[in-house]
This record gives structure tokens, sequence and C-alpha cells, in this order.
């Protein structure tokens, strides 16, 4: 299915850990689904009222960054070849992260909002700094210097920066002491988070895992170095622009040139590497590449607009190209790899040779296969259209295909993890080979005494 060279599969965590934030991350897109039935058009008011916040960090916490921890701890062992610290903090990680979204949403879109804030808080917090102490941990001290290990140490610096900024919102809408500005903090907390964490990360990860997926040439270290250089410089110096100069001024604009040459020469090496592939076949998780790769940049276009526009339709458009149409179109991409190669690999790869186990791509169900992408592509579809026209009707529609998105990725995860390895007495002993020592004679039957 994919070549595994240079990797350390040997240090790959168990089964349980990655899986509890895979099997978890769909209930948050049925949450979502849920809250664009109650709240409907009132979500598209204006980006910052309290329910349009909620469901942004339901797609953004619950959906992405689940998958995201989750696929960290599956890959660091296995690219940086070092294993993550302290596994027994990982599934307070898990339910710290699901009790801070949840409590998240709770509190801004009801009256309780005091006292859920400060479990928001409580939680996301300690599931943020339990999580990323110990991957840095890893990361710094990692003996791999390949550019995936530099991006993830950006990205979790980043995601660090991002909590730091999402704690002093949550203080200022619980208890409004704050006196800053917050339109700059907002803008930088997206920064940070969309750019710095999610982008860095996927970028990073593609830089290891298209060429490994679909037997492709590596992008040369210099080049991915230079990708890093120029999106990092950007990650730095946007939010220092933004405070010390306006949208007529160069300098406000200076940090998007390394960004811009970043994203430019990204694209064009993620386009040599797939164009040279050895694995010429277009399968669902290539068509999710795709998707993501187009809407990435269409996303990305649209933010130098931003300080000239009052209305708010490019920063919907923006969010939902990047997060439905960008993100999570290459998390679920990622996901019909991951998924089967983990379940093969702890429950039948030992087993190889000695008894008949499924291929990997057995593991995954051919409904999944056959509708997956068409239905994400709904998503992403609806979503464009619900920012252009604002219809109730087209509320409906992206709220039943997340819906549809989210039980197909379940049902992949069900009918995977239902394949369970033969029993202990069903695996031949190698010892017993060597029990009928009949064969080590040479004998011939007519020659045995009495015949």
């Amino acid at each position: 299915m994919f070549s595994t060279g240079g990797l350390h599969i040997d240090q790959a965590p168990p089964l349980n850990l990655p899986f509890r934030f895979f099997a978890t991350a769909p209930f948050f897109l049925l949450m979502t689904a849920a809250s664009l039935v109650i709240h409907g058009p009132n979500l598209l008011i204006t980006p910052l009222v309290p329910e349009t916040v909620a469901t942004v960090h339901l797609i953004v916490l619950g959906w992405l960054c689940m998958n995201m921890f989750g696929a960290m701890y599956q890959m660091i062992p296995v690219l940086a070849g070092l294993p993550v610290p302290w596994p027994r903090l990982v599934p307070w990680v898990h339910g710290l992260l699901v009790l801070g979204v949840i409590t998240l949403f709770l509190g801004l879109t009801t009256q309780i909002h005091p006292w859920m804030l400060l479990f928001a808080s409580f939680g996301l917090g300690g599931a943020v700094l339990l999580f990323a102490i110990p991957v840095l941990t890893a990361l710094f001290q990692a003996p791999s210097r390949h550019p995936a290990v530099m991006a993830m140490r950006i990205a979790t610096v980043s995601l660090l920066g991002v909590l730091t900024l999402g704690g002093i919102f949550l203080g200022e809408y619980a208890h409004g002491f704050l006196d800053l500005d917050r339109m700059a903090l907002v803008t930088i907390h997206l920064l940070w988070g969309l750019l710095g964490w999610i982008g860095m990360l996927i970028i990073g990860v593609s830089f290891q895992v298209l060429p490994m997926f679909y037997m492709a040439r590596e992008v040369e270290r210099s080049r991915a170095l230079l990708i890093l250089a120029g999106w990092g410089l950007f990650l730095v110096a946007q939010p220092l622009a933004l405070y010390f100069s306006q949208p007529d001024q160069w300098l406000y604009w200076l940090p998007v040139v390394p960004f811009s040459l970043a994203l430019t020469l990204y694209i064009r090496e993620m386009w040599v590497t797939l164009r040279a592939r050895k694995r010429k076949k277009t399968d669902l998780t290539f068509r999710l590449w795709m998707l993501g790769f187009v809407s990435g940049p269409a996303a990305l276009i649209l933010l130098p607009v931003w300080p000239f526009v009052t209305a708010d339709w490019s920063r919907y458009l923006f969010g939902g190209l990047f997060l439905f149409g960008f993100a999570s179109s290459i998390i679920v991409g990622m996901l019909y790899k991951i998924i089967p190669f983990l379940v093969w690999f702890h429950r039948f790869s030992r087993l190889a040779g000695l008894v008949e186990i499924p291929m990997m791509d057995d593991l995954v169900p051919v409904q999944a296969l056959r509708w997956q992408f068409p239905v994400h592509l709904v998503v992403v579809v609806a979503t464009v259209l619900t920012v252009l026209l604002a219809w109730q009707p087209l509320i409906l529609l992206l709220a039943m295909a997340l819906m549809v998105d989210a039980c197909l990725i379940l049902y992949t995860l069900w009918f995977s993890l239902g394949h369970k390895p033969p029993k202990q007495e069903e695996i031949p002993d190698f010892a017993s080979f060597f029990k009928d020592t009949s064969w080590m004679t040479n004998t011939p039957a007519d020659n045995q005494p009495g015949t």
C-alpha cells in the first residue's frame, strides 16, 4: 500500500492511544451539524457572535484538533524515532479536551456561561499543556532532523500561543475586565491557530506522507526548509506588523512577502511531487488531498482583502474553505490511510506468512470508499453556497452532509476495528514444525521394515 522506508515502525504507540481521538472526533462533527440546525441563519450575522464562535470551535477543537492530537501521538515516534514521553497522560489529554470543547460550546450558547467557561478554561488549558509539554520534549530530543519534525515543533509552539490568547478571550467574555485591542488579538489568534497550528502541521506531514503514500520523490531538504522558514517568519512578523502599522503602510504588508514565496514554492513542490508519483491510482485519499490543495490557496487569496472589505462574507468564505475544504479534506484523506494501516500493523503484521490475514485495503468498507468523497465535496460546496446565499435550505443541506460525513468515518472505524486477529490456538507455533522429524529421513517407504 505504501513504503515505510526510513520510518521507525517499531516505535509506534499502542493502538488505543491514537484511536481514542479518531473515534471521538466525528461526534463533534455531528454536534456541528446540530448547531447548524438549531441556530441556522443566526450563525451568519457576524463572525464574533457567541453562537458562531462556539460552532467554529466545535470544528477547530472538537473535529480538527482531536484528530491532529491523535495523529501526532502516532506519527512522532514513527517519524522522529523517539516515543512521546509520559503516555499515561494521553487519556487525561483526551478527557480534558472533550470536557473543554463541550463546556466551551455550552458556555457560549447558554446563560450559565461563567461556570461553563471556567470549566472550558480548565479543560482546554489542561489538555493543551499536557499534550504540548511531552510532544515538544520528544520533538526537541528526537534524533531525526527531517523537515516534518521541524514543522511539528513550530505547529506545537503556535498551539501554545493560541491557548494563551484563547484564555484571554475567555476571561474577557466571562468577566469583562480586560482593556485590550480585541480585533488585533483575534487576528493573531486566527493566524496562529489556522496557519501556525493547522497549516504548518499539514505542510510538515505532507513532506513525509505524500512520498510514502504515493511512492513519489521527497521534497528536497533545502526547499522544505525554505518553505518552513518563510511560513514561520510570517507567523512571527505579521502579529508585530498588526500592532506597529496600519493597512495603508508598507510595513503592514511586508510579512506577506515571505509567506507568499513560501506558499508558492510549496504548491510548486507538491505539484512536481504528485505528478512524478509512481503510484498513479486516483483513489479516495488522492481526491481528498487534491480537494484540499485547491481549497487552501483559494481560502488564502481572501486574506488580503479583509482590511478593505467591511462585509463579513469574505471572512465566512475563508473559514469555510480553510476548515472544510482544506484542513478537513486532508484529515479525512489521512484517516483512510492511517486507520487501516494501524489496525493491520497492530493486529496482523506479526501473523504474515503464518495464517491467512486481510490486506490493508480489506479493512476499509467499500461503501465508505464509494461515498466519502462525494459527500465531503457536498460539504465544501454547500459551505460556499451557504456563505454566499445565506439560504435556510442550504444550511440544512450542509448539516445533513456533515452528519453523513461523520457517520461514514465512524462506520469505517467500526468496520476496521471489527477485524480481529485469529485466536492464539489457531496460530501455528514455529517450534511445531520441528516436532515431526520423519521428513528428515530419506528412507523410501518401500524399503522400510516389513514391506
